[in-house]
């Protein structure tokens, strides 16, 4: 039975498109704010995984306001230097979803540790889980970026966290909202959970995550029945 949970959070555990609440203020119509929050995101992803491949590795929030400053054009909207750098210092207004601090709870009563490992920097990780309500249940926070130098899917975030994790591998679970990030946490030899909670179809090439759920407590409460059969059995 694992005992750390390593989990990472843009995603996961917080909702990176909800950061349109704040770019509906500079551009006045939600619309557009939804779109340029998707493609922000859209990039943002391509582009840790460009500069990880690369090996030219940028550090956030600068490639975060990059990735703003791409999508703000694709979408040809216009602003100001100032205006897009108080939306990417806002980066942290970021809802969890809705089910995930009650699961966070659960978990934690379940005996679990709790641990982030994520590729944002320890002060943006800290600031939107402080602001999504998730910080008081995380035992602590891990920067992939800053320890590693690398962003996931990388190796050496995989193993960071398990050099980190306080427990033998074998006794990790890695949980994540992405599909890819998941299929490389199993190839590291890792238990994973992916919340899939845009339902996708699996990728068929092999790997197969060991918890597909729908949400995070979808989760929660298999590994309490778990735990309750394996305590039956004792």
């Amino acid at each position: 039975m694992a005992k750390t949970l390593l989990f990472d959070t843009w995603g996961t555990l917080v909702d990176n498109y909800s950061i349109a609440d704040v770019i509906e203020q500079y551009v006045f119509e939600s619309h557009i704010a939804q779109n340029v929050a998707q493609d922000w995101r859209f990039q943002h992803k391509w582009a840790m995984f460009h500069v990880t491949l690369s090996d030219n590795f940028v550090p956030h929030p600068g490639l975060n306001e990059a990735c703003l400053r791409w999508a703000l054009d694709f979408h040809n909207v216009t602003l100001s230097d100032e205006e897009i750098k108080e939306i990417n210092g806002q980066y942290h207004k970021l809802r969890a979803y809705p089910d995930v601090v009650e699961a966070l709870k659960d978990l934690k009563d379940q005996g679990y540790v709790i641990k982030i490992v994520a590729n944002p920097t320890k002060q943006m990780i800290e600031d939107h889980s402080r602001f999504a309500g998730t910080l008081p249940h995380i035992d602590e926070i891990i920067s992939s970026g800053e320890e590693a130098k690398a962003f996931k899917p990388s190796p050496k975030v995989y193993e960071l966290g398990i050099a980190r994790a306080g427990c033998p591998k074998e006794d990790i679970l890695w949980v994540t909202g992405h599909q890819w990030e998941a299929y490389g946490a199993v190839r590291q030899g890792l238990r994973v959970a992916w919340t899939n909670r845009q339902q996708q179809p699996k990728l068929q090439i092999g790997i197969e995550p060991t918890y597909t759920t729908k949400h995070l407590q979808h989760l929660a409460d298999i590994l309490r029945a778990e735990n309750a059969a394996g305590k039956a059995a004792e």
